[in-house]
C-alpha cells in the first residue's frame, strides 16, 4: 500500500430507482396531507388548548389570548365561577325561586300598571337564521335576547367544515363571555344517538363541550344515562313552554267542545326517520289488536296510507277502522283532529317529550304513551292517561283509560295548566339560570346583547 498503508476508497453510489423514487413522494405527499389536515383541523375547531386541562376552570372563564378581534367586550366581562360546587339537580330550588319571582312580580307596581314587558321569565325563541341551527337564543318574555344562548341538538356530522364551524362557534360565544346551556329536545342528545336513520351525531371531541356548557335542560328520567357530571341541571322540556291557553288563528289549544268522532289518535309524518322515531312497528300492532278486540276507529296524522305500497293496513283502511291524512294538514285542523278523539297514542322511545302530547292534554284528551319513552313520561299519571309498553297490555291500558273518561276521572287539561305551561315554564327556566351562574354573569351577558356582539359565524 502506497501513502502509509492508507487507501482511497470510495463509497458505491446509491441508485435510486423509478419504484424508490415513487415510493419516496408517495410517504412525503402523505406526511404533507396528514400535516394540513391536523393544522386546518386545529384552526378552525380551537379546540385543542380547552381539552388539555381536564377541568372546567379555563371553561367557564375568559380566554386569555384577548376578546373578539370585531369589537373589544373586555370591558364587560365579569370574572365567572370556576367551579359547580352545588347539587346537579335544581328542581327544587329552581321551583322555590320561580315562586319567588312570580310573587314579586304579582305584588309589584309594574304588574298593576300593567307593565308587561317587565315581566319575569325566559324562554327559547323561535328557529332563526342567526344563529344557525342548532344553536337558539334564550329570550326574555318581551322578546329581547338574554345573551344566553342553547344548543338543542348535536353537530350535523355529514358535513365536516359545517360541524368544525360550529365547534369553533361555540368556543368563540364561551370566550366572548356568553352563557351557553345545552336543552334536550332531539331523541338522546346529548348521549348517543341511536336512529339509524340520522345525520347528527355526538363525537369524542363533543365530549369537551358537553362538559363545557354552564347547564342542563333536560327531559330524562335518569339523566345520570346521558348528562356529565359535575353541571347543574333542571328536569325542563321544550313542550312545557307551550300555551295551553292559545286560541288565535294559527289555532286554539283552547277546546271548542268538539264531538269525539274517532277513538284513537296516532301522529306520524312518514318515512324511515320518522317511522323509527315515532315507532311505527309497534303502532301497527298496537291498531291491529286494539281494533280485532276492540273495534276502535283509528285516524292517523301525517301520513296517506292509501298511497303507501305493501300497506300491511289496508284491509283495516278497507273496513273503516283506520283514516288517514296527509302531512298537508295545517296546524289548527290538526288540532281540530286531537279533539275529536277520544285518546292519543304515543308509542314512541327515541323522542325526546313530543309537542303533541301536550297539544292533547291542552285539549282535554288522554294520552297512551310507551312506558320507555325518553321524555314526556312525566305528563303520565291517574289524571291524565296511561303507560303501556307492547301489543300485549295495549287493549288494558286503552281500555283503563276508557273506562276513567266514562266515570269523569280523568282531567287532563286541568293537570297540565297546574303543573305546566308557558307561565310556569319561563319562570323556572329563569329561576333555575339564576341559581346555576348567578346573577351577575346574566347582567354581564346581558351587557353584551347591548354592546352588540355579533351571532355570525
Amino acid at each position: 500500500m502506497g501513502n502509509g498503508g492508507r487507501q482511497n476508497f470510495k463509497p458505491p453510489t446509491a441508485i435510486l430507482t423509478p419504484a424508490r423514487a415513487f415510493l419516496v413522494c408517495a410517504i412525503t405527499l402523505v406526511c404533507l396531507f396528514y400535516a394540513l389536515a391536523t393544522a386546518f383541523q386545529r384552526h378552525i375547531s380551537g379546540t385543542e388548548r380547552f381539552a388539555s386541562s381536564g377541568t372546567r376552570l379555563r371553561l367557564n372563564g375568559l380566554d386569555e389570548r384577548g376578546s373578539s378581534k370585531e369589537r373589544d367586550v373586555s370591558a364587560l366581562l365579569k370574572p365567572t365561577r370556576e367551579r359547580w360546587h352545588g347539587p346537579e339537580d335544581l328542581d327544587g330550588a329552581a321551583a322555590a325561586r320561580a315562586d319567588e319571582l312570580n310573587k314579586t312580580w304579582m305584588e309589584s307596581p309594574d304588574n298593576a300598571a300593567g307593565s308587561w314587558w317587565l315581566e319575569p321569565g325566559f324562554h327559547l325563541s323561535f328557529m332563526e337564521d342567526n344563529p344557525p341551527y342548532p344553536f337558539q337564543r334564550i329570550k326574555h318574555v318581551d322578546g329581547k335576547d338574554t345573551g344566553v344562548m342553547a344548543i338543542i341538538a348535536p353537530f350535523y356530522d355529514l358535513d365536516y367544515y359545517k360541524a368544525e364551524l360550529a365547534r369553533a362557534f361555540f368556543w368563540r360565544l364561551k370566550a366572548n363571555g356568553h352563557i351557553i346551556i345545552i336543552i334536550t329536545s332531539y331523541q338522546e342528545f346529548p348521549g348517543r344517538i341511536e336512529n339509524p336513520y340520522d345525520d347528527r351525531h355526538t363525537t369524542p371531541q363533543d365530549r369537551i363541550i358537553h362538559e363545557a356548557v354552564d347547564g342542563y335542560v333536560h327531559c330524562f328520567r335518569d339523566p345520570t344515562r346521558f348528562l356529565p357530571p359535575g353541571v347543574p341541571r333542571i328536569l325542563l322540556s321544550e313542550s312545557d313552554f307551550h300555551d295551553p291557553d292559545r286560541r288565535d288563528g294559527g289555532g286554539s289549544l283552547v277546546p271548542f267542545g268538539l264531538p269525539k268522532e274517532y277513538d284513537l289518535i296516532y301522529s306520524n309524518q312518514g318515512g324511515e326517520w320518522n317511522d323509527y322515531a315515532r315507532n311505527w312497528t309497534l303502532a301497527k300492532a298496537s291498531f291491529k289488536r286494539l281494533i280485532t278486540e276492540l273495534g276502535i276507529k283509528v285516524i292517523i296524522m301525517g301520513r296517506d296510507l292509501t298511497k303507501e305500497a305493501d300497506n300491511d293496513l289496508s284491509p283495516l283502511i278497507a273496513s273503516g277502522h283506520i283514516v288517514s291524512h296527509g302531512p298537508s294538514t295545517p296546524w289548527k285542523d290538526f288540532l281540530r283532529y286531537i279533539e275529536s278523539s277520544r285518546v292519543l297514542i304515543a308509542p314512541n322511545v327515541h323522542d325526546a317529550s313530543p309537542r303533541v302530547l301536550v297539544e292533547a292534554l291542552s285539549l282535554n284528551v288522554p294520552i297512551l304513551v310507551n312506558r320507555h319513552i325518553l321524555g314526556g313520561w312525566k305528563y303520565v299519571n291517574s289524571q291524565t292517561g296511561a303507560f303501556f309498553d307492547s301489543e300485549e297490555n295495549v287493549v288494558r291500558a286503552f281500555s283503563e283509560i276508557r273506562a276513567k273518561q266514562d266515570r269523569s276521572e280523568l282531567k287532563p287539561r286541568q293537570w297540565f295548566r297546574e303543573n305546566w305551561g308557558k307561565g310556569k315554564a319561563t319562570l323556572r327556566l329563569q329561576a333555575f339560570l339564576e341559581l346555576a351562574v348567578g346573577q351577575d354573569r346574566l347582567q354581564a351577558a346581558q351587557e353584551l346583547v347591548k354592546a352588540k356582539v355579533t351571532y355570525k359565524r
